[in-house]
């Protein structure tokens, strides 16, 4: 019986594969999470969102959402309406509002 051969074609395959998976593993054990950053916008979002309008009524008292205060956070934003217009593509008050649900 004839020995096995691999080509040289294989084993380059193989061995860039156990690199890819390895690289997932090492991933995985230091907690990379691509979706973080979109999480954490989304819990600013409802936070401030909730707090505008629970607390002042969607801004029936006066208030508006550049004066709704955010805690602090990575992205460096403290107020509502930072947040819409920096990282939700909002560009108005009234937008920032309609975002919380407020008409």
């Amino acid at each position: 019986m004839k020995g096995i051969e691999l080509p040289i074609n294989v084993l380059v395959i193989v061995a860039i594969a156990v690199i890819v998976l390895l690289g997932l593993v090492v991933l995985y054990f230091i907690g990379f999470n691509p979706f973080s950053g979109s999480v954490s916008l989304n819990s600013l979002k409802n936070t401030g969102c909730s707090n505008f309008s629970l607390n002042y009524g969607c801004g029936s008292r006066g208030a508006t959402t550049s004066s709704i205060s955010l805690p602090a956070n990575s992205y460096g934003v403290t107020t509502l309406y930072a947040l819409c217009t920096g990282y939700l593509n909002v560009s108005t008050e009234a937008q920032c509002r309609q975002l919380c649900g407020c008409s």
